[in-house]
């Protein structure tokens, strides 16, 4: 389907399924009213990393940021949807029998729930004209917690889209501008192609940067040829931001490095990123000082709380009872039609539904018509 990738393995991942490289087969921008474009005008740069002591006022203009509007998970996968439907010309995701397409996220929270670590999550999978489709559902716990959300918590949600506004460029040989307004609804991301074990995988996933450092890299191509621009994605690296409070004590590093970084870790991984750049801060929303993180270091960082294999081996154990689950159902089903199941992860637990309700459906009536 696309090009060989090569395995990454390292003693962390002795005896694991292994994860080959993601391969980049397409990009999309997001404007500020969630509308998709294949187009790289969202593309940020990171174009150099400020050394020593910093003092970052994340609060900065904050008043003027246009908020984003997609918390309740009402998209649900339709921005990866439209990409498919504009792109199936050039990518024929139907023509592996079981390819899963999902969003990077659904794929990081199940890795996380390896470790028991996580909450409990709520996958809805459909599959239809030999894919899977997968998109993570809110459950009651997470509506709860974001209708109690505090404005001191809402206002950590803000800091993290004004530390990329901080560090970003729109072009390689700009300066960030940190005067306009951050707009939260903007995003650009790259969609991957790689294979767990047995399993194809096809998914999307938020970049935040280019690294654009040392002034290695071109300015991006605004033509219409697709295979041009691919190239130039596929020839620079890319990176992940985090702010992060100040680390005072021994038991804040090994939540940081039990919870955070094994999900920047999942992020970076599943992305081919080069590493992740996090900016401490203080309670007053004053980044101090940045770090650098190579993706390879993060498993040597945190190998007393997690290790890789373990989370390549429960994401291949779910993606392969997903799949068992479908051959059970479809026998019953007409293969001309979407078959939907609902998946519970809980304390490394999963079980399988038949019940959903009609606002947990995932392939919309515009998707299926138009394949």
């Amino acid at each position: 389907m696309f090009q060989n990738s090569s395995n990454r393995k390292n003693a962390a991942f002795q005896n694991y399924p292994i994860l080959k490289e993601p391969f980049i087969v397409g990009y999309m921008s997001v404007n500020e009213s969630r509308e998709y474009y294949s187009n790289l005008t969202q593309l940020k740069f990171l174009n150099s990393i400020p050394m020593g002591r910093l003092s970052l006022n994340l609060n900065h203009n904050i008043e003027k940021a246009k908020k984003r509007t997609t918390e309740n998970n009402n998209e649900k996968i339709d921005l990866l949807l439209k990409f498919l439907l504009d792109q199936k010309h050039r990518i024929n995701f139907q023509d592996t029998v079981f390819t899963f397409i999902t969003y990077r996220r659904t794929l990081i929270s199940v890795m996380c729930s390896a470790f028991g670590n996580s909450e409990s999550l709520y996958i809805m999978a459909t599959l239809y004209k030999n894919c899977i489709y997968l998109c993570s559902l809110d459950t009651e716990h997470d509506i709860q917690k974001r209708q109690s959300r505090s404005k001191q918590q809402d206002k950590f949600c803000a800091w993290g889209y004004k530390f990329e506004q901080y560090i970003l460029s729109d072009l390689p040989d700009l300066q960030p501008d940190i005067e306009k307004p951050v707009k939260e609804n903007e995003e650009f991301s790259l969609y991957y192609y790689s294979e767990l074990n047995t399993h194809t995988l096809l998914y999307g996933a938020q970049i935040d940067g280019l690294l654009a450092t040392n002034n290695c890299a071109d300015k991006p191509l605004k033509a219409n040829d697709v295979n041009a621009i691919l190239n130039y994605l596929r020839s620079h690296s890319f990176v992940e931001l985090k702010t992060n409070r100040v680390i005072q004590h021994w038991k804040q590093e090994q939540n940081f490095k039990k919870y955070k970084l094994l999900r920047c870790w999942c992020q970076c991984y599943l992305a081919n990123l080069k590493g992740l750049l996090v900016g401490f801060r203080n309670d007053d929303g004053i980044i101090q000082r940045l770090q650098w993180y190579d993706t390879e270091e993060l498993v040597h960082y945190c190998k007393d709380e997690w290790d890789p294999g373990t989370a390549l081996q429960y994401l291949n154990y779910f993606l392969t009872f997903v799949k068992d689950s479908f051959r059970n159902e479809i026998k019953q089903c007409s293969p001309n039609k979407p078959v939907s199941l609902q998946f519970h992860v809980d304390n490394k637990n999963i079980s399988v539904s038949t019940k959903y309700s009609e606002e947990d459906v995932i392939l919309p009536d515009w998707f299926i018509n138009n394949l």
